[in-house]
């Protein structure tokens, strides 16, 4: 699943990058919270190269975790993955995912920051960094990642094949989320009283999974998407306690409002 609102070139540069992945076995759900038919033009275009669909929910105020709640009952696998538009995939994405993919255990991953030139250079120019081996990303580091040098160590060891530990995200940033749609279901998916980009839906989610009795694993460096820059977000002004904080101080595994609900309102109105 790709969230996104109001940004047909970066879901554009993300198909373009998922269409190149060395495994092709998969749909793509676009969760779109509200944008205008721009998202479903570029939809369009690359449904004869991919296995993708729009759902669309009307634009009121920020409700990313609805959109992903939709999303989810429109999928049609076993397996999810949750992925933000922004963070595009390495070619060999979706063949390493698909190792990580045990029972008893959820993936997160790593990303790669891009400074705004070279972001703007993908989106704008169609540079393909997804291309880019471990040596182009050495020489690039200095100028072109937001904390230069940083690259990902192939030596870390939180696989859950490896059952070494649990992974957590540099800065709990949750910006994939791997997990079976048994899982994700029985944990009543993504908490809609996300209202602002600062609740915390990927977080939230992540902690309930783990309160619900799995591990989180990292499944490779290959699986390290590329995020690009953007200007914060409008929401995060003011003092506000994220929701996922509530969550944290409670003992429950159920999102309060989630695709359970979404399911029953939906059915509702057919």
């Amino acid at each position: 699943m790709l969230a996104t609102y109001e940004a047909p070139l970066v879901l554009d540069a993300s198909l373009r990058a998922f269409s190149e992945q060395s495994d092709l076995d998969f749909e793509i759900v676009v969760a779109d919270d509200g944008s205008g038919a721009s998202i479903r033009e570029v939809v369009d275009r690359w449904r004869e190269r991919l296995r993708v669909r729009h759902v669309w929910q009307e634009d009121d105020g920020f409700r990313k975790a609805r959109a992903l709640n939709l999303a989810a009952l429109e999928a049609r696998g076993d397996y999810f993955a949750f992925l933000d538009v922004d963070c595009l995939p390495r070619r060999r994405f979706i063949e390493s995912l698909r190792r990580g993919m045990l029972a008893g255990w959820f993936l997160a991953t790593k990303r790669l920051n891009l400074s705004p030139e070279l972001s703007r250079s993908v989106v704008e120019d169609g540079k393909a960094v997804w291309r880019w081996s471990p040596v182009e990303w050495l020489v690039c580091s200095p100028s072109h990642l937001r904390r230069p040098g940083y690259l990902v160590s192939g030596r870390d060891r939180r696989r859950p094949w490896r059952r070494d530990g649990e992974f957590v995200p540099p800065w709990h940033a949750y910006c994939l989320v791997g997990v079976a749609r048994d899982d994700f279901e029985h944990v009543n998916g993504f908490d809609a009283r996300c209202r602002r980009s600062d609740d915390g839906e990927d977080q939230d989610l992540a902690i309930r999974l783990r309160r619900s009795g799995l591990k989180c694993g990292w499944a490779g460096p290959q699986t390290t998407v590329l995020h690009l820059w953007h200007e914060e977000r409008g929401d995060r002004v003011g003092a506000h306690t994220p929701l996922f904080r509530e969550t944290e101080a409670s003992t429950r595994c159920e999102a309060v409002v989630g695709i359970r609900e979404l399911r029953a309102e939906r059915g509702a109105f057919t």
